[in-house]
């Protein structure tokens, strides 16, 4: 087995020195549940991350494939927090039926969900497209990269794991602003964040 071989157990054990603890084992939950997020899955393991530090947090949680039967209605019904998880592909791909798909659910959760949305990577480019920004291809993607950003009015180190980009002026950034939407963007109008 690979997993017997010294070389690749001091290799593994080299590339998880550096990663937080946090990773690497299960969380205690702090107390008894505080509620229920349903997490659709768009085809990538990161939920599994996610669901990670939302019971950390303090909540119980459930994982569902963007495909899976029923799951439209499920998550329409959820009575906890509703987050629309990560995947590979293009947001704006109207051919894609995995998008077509998400879009629709994406649009009808902002619409009727009202335990609250999450977006999260493909889900947060999701969220942006249904609130009329232009989502675009990144130059160069980002694989994982470390940075500072101003998080609505404070500087935060994030991460970012994402081929695509929600854009935003500052015209339509006054016009969400109208409708209780708030935007974390870079200068160069790249959107971080959204809450409202």
């Amino acid at each position: 087995w690979l997993s017997d071989d010294p070389r690749v157990r001091a290799a593994l054990d080299g590339r998880r020195a550096s990663l937080a603890p946090f990773w690497l084992r299960m969380q205690e939950p702090s107390g008894p549940p505080t509620g229920h997020a349903l997490v659709v899955d768009g085809e990538d393991t990161f939920t599994a991350m996610l669901a990670h530090v939302l019971r950390s947090g303090g909540l119980e949680v459930a994982v569902r494939r963007f495909d899976e039967p029923g799951l439209r209605e499920a998550a329409l019904a959820h009575e906890g927090p509703l987050v629309l998880g990560p995947g590979p592909g293009d947001p704006s791909d109207a051919t894609d039926p995995k998008m077509r798909f998400l879009r629709s659910l994406t649009a009808e959760a902002l619409g009727r969900h009202r335990h609250g949305v999450l977006g999260v990577c493909l889900g947060h480019e999701l969220i942006a497209a249904e609130l009329g920004l232009d989502i675009v291809r990144k130059e160069v993607p980002y694989q994982g990269a470390q940075t500072e950003i101003d998080f609505f009015g404070r500087p935060e180190t994030v991460g970012f794991y994402n081929s695509f980009v929600a854009r935003c002026d500052d015209g339509t950034a006054a016009e969400l602003a109208a409708h209780g939407i708030e935007v974390s963007r870079a200068a160069d109008g790249e959107v971080h964040a959204l809450r409202g």
